[in-house]
Order: structure tokens, then C-alpha cells, then sequence
């Protein structure tokens, strides 16, 4: 679509309120959000409480709440075009990417989105310490991104993808899963299901040598039950790496989403603190937590943001109503906002490794 046509559907979208990435009017709410965590990550700092004084416990219940994953699992089965839109090129990977943005430092290094994927799944292979010819469980493997990365870079490696989104496991069967790639049935095997339901699977008990999750643990309301059911999946010596947003402190509003805006996103997840993974040591003994600061997924969700105005002819009205336009112009901002606060120290992304 040429430019005219291009300002054209910009213009619509702002005769109906829906401002563009960059605007005035979409730096002005996101301004105005970012203030409104940081007071709230002022006002919880050195907080240390347990998660149960506030009403959420991580050793009880199922794993995830089944009365929210209807919703829940709505916001993954977008459809595919809004995704392609603003992820990236080469993994879809719809989890933070990594800028080079320590604990401390705010700095981001000028790289694609992309490279910044790219270099996120390098930073997780390194720390879980995966090896060529080892057997993987990518939990919760989202459109493929990272079984892809492993199965390219790697060639004896053999994947187990474990995923519920229709949309996302249609999607590597469609385009992955082909004898033009490494997504083939002798290395990579994709199960459509919630985690919950392993016992039924048909998965080989003590067959895995690592076990990693992105963006899963937020969606977990019982880590203990979790921890078990993966402890029985991994060999001796085996290791898990989950990856997920955190936060520094306890911030009770946080615990869940149904007590934020994010509920109409995510119902039923958790932001879980960085303190409290680690007190999950009994089915899996805990091994080392690292903090990811969180510039490097504000600087994620920001390329998404623009990407998303950039391809807007390509998904505005045809796959998106105005309505619908205007939730994800939202979502973006919220997002950004709750990274950015004291140079996203506050609220970033956590690394816990565990070994059988």
C-alpha cells in the first residue's frame, strides 16, 4: 500500500480516538502509566512478604486456573497475520529479546529485533548448558522460536514442543514442519495440550536431558505441582530454566492479573517476585536465579509497538476492527510502561535453574 493510502487508514483510526505509535497523544498516556508504577514499585520497595500473606500460594491448587484458560489462552489465538505483523522475522518469538541490558545498566546496544531474539536463546543456552544430542521439552514453545533456533544450531538435538494455542501449533505445522526445514518428525515432535494434562501425553517418563519454558511461569498458579510433574520427565542430572517476568519486590496487586488492567489480557497469570521461584527446592533442587533487567523487554515490546502502526494497512480492517486496533495500541503501551520505571530495575524477566 502506497503512503497516501498508508495516512488514509491513519486518519480513520484517529477520527475514532486511536492514536499511532509516537504520537502525542499515545507518549502522553504512556507517560502517564510509567509514573503510576513507578510509585507503585516505590511504594513496595524491600518488600519480602510471602506470596501467601496475600492470598496466593504457589504450592497449592492445580497448576493453572482452569476456570480462566478459555480467556486466557484467547490472547495467543489471535490470528496469525496481527502476530506476523510486529514479531520478528526469523522466530516469532513473542517473549522479551535481549539488548544487552545487564542488572544494573540501562544501556541497550543498537541491534534488530531480531539479533536481539537471537541473542536471548543464546543467553538460555548457555546458562541451562544445553549440548548437541541432548533431548529438549521447549514448555509452552509458543510459534516454535526457540525448537527452531535449537534444532538449526544443533544437529542431533531432538525437541518436544508442548503447546494449547490452535493458532500457534497450525502455524509449525503449516510452515515449520515440512522436509525444507528441521522441524521434522525424527528431531521434533509437537504436542497441542496444556501442560496440566502431561499424564495423559504419552510422554516417556526420564527421557528428557533439559527442560526449558518462556514465558510460561506466569501462567503457573502451583509451582510446586509443576516442578513434580517435570521432575518425573527429566533424567538424572537433568536440568529445567524457566524464563519469566518478574518482579524485584512483592508487589501484591501484581500477584493477579485480575487485579490489574492486565486481567483483560492475561487472566488467571501471575507476576511472581524474583524470591519466589526459588523457594520451589523440593522435586528439583534449585541451582541459580538471575535477574534480566527490564529495558530489554521494553525495548522489545516498543519494536513491536512500532512494527504494529508500520504493517497497519496489513491488518486494519481486514483481520482487526477498530475496537480491536485500539486493545493492542493499549496492551503496548501498558507493557512499556511497566518495564521502563527506575531504568528497569524494578520489573524485568528472571532465569531459574534447577537439576533433577
Amino acid at each position: 500500500m502506497n503512503k497516501k493510502s498508508m495516512m488514509n487508514i491513519s486518519q480513520q483510526l484517529i477520527n475514532h480516538g486511536v492514536h499511532p505509535y509516537g504520537s502525542a497523544e499515545v507518549l502522553k498516556f504512556e507517560k502517564q502509566l510509567a509514573r503510576y508504577f513507578g510509585r507503585e514499585y516505590e511504594r513496595w520497595q524491600g518488600n519480602k512478604n510471602l506470596t501467601e500473606s496475600y492470598g496466593l500460594n504457589s504450592f497449592e491448587g492445580d497448576i493453572s486456573k482452569s476456570e480462566t484458560r478459555p480467556e486466557s489462552l484467547s490472547h495467543y489465538n489471535e490470528e496469525y497475520h496481527v502476530y506476523r505483523a510486529f514479531l520478528d522475522k526469523d522466530y516469532l518469538a513473542y517473549t522479551m529479546g535481549c539488548f544487552g541490558v545487564d542488572s544494573y545498566g540501562p544501556e541497550l546496544k543498537d541491534i534488530s529485533l531480531e539479533q536481539a531474539q537471537m541473542k536471548k536463546y543464546e543467553l538460555l543456552v548457555e546458562r541451562a548448558d544445553i549440548q548437541d544430542g541432548q533431548s529438549i521439552i521447549d514448555l509452552g514453545c509458543g510459534f516454535g522460536g526457540l525448537s527452531k533456533y535449537l534444532l538449526e544450531t544443533y544437529p542431533n538435538i531432538k525437541v518436544t514442543g508442548i503447546n494449547p494455542s490452535e493458532v500457534q501449533t497450525g502455524y509449525i505445522r503449516k510452515e515449520l514442519m515440512s522436509p525444507d526445514n528441521n522441524f521434522d518428525h525424527l528431531r521434533f515432535r509437537l504436542i497441542q495440550a496444556y501442560f496440566d494434562d502431561v499424564d495423559s501425553l504419552g510422554i516417556e517418563l526420564e527421557s528428557f536431558d533439559r527442560v526449558i519454558s518462556i514465558g510460561f511461569l506466569e501462567h503457573v498458579s502451583n509451582i510446586d505441582l509443576l516442578q513434580k510433574k517435570l521432575s518425573r520427565l527429566l533424567k538424572p542430572g537433568g536440568l529445567c530454566m524457566h524464563h519469566c517476568i518478574v518482579s524485584v519486590d512483592v508487589l501484591p496487586a501484581f500477584l493477579n492479573s485480575e487485579d490489574t488492567l492486565m486481567g483483560a489480557y492475561y487472566p488467571g497469570a501471575h507476576i511472581w517476585p524474583l524470591s519466589e521461584p526459588p523457594r520451589h527446592n523440593t522435586h528439583l533442587t534449585f541451582k541459580n536465579s538471575w535477574f534480566v533487567n527490564g529495558m530489554n523487554y521494553w525495548k522489545t515490546l516498543d519494536e513491536w509497538h512500532k512494527r504494529f502502526w508500520e504493517s497497519i494497512d496489513q491488518i486494519y480492517p481486514e483481520y482487526l476492527t477498530t475496537d480491536e486496533v485500539d486493545n493492542w495500541n493499549k496492551y503496548f503501551s501498558l507493557c512499556k510502561a511497566m518495564f521502563i520505571p527506575n531504568d528497569g530495575k524494578s520489573y524485568g524477566n528472571g532465569h531459574f535453574l534447577y537439576q533433577k
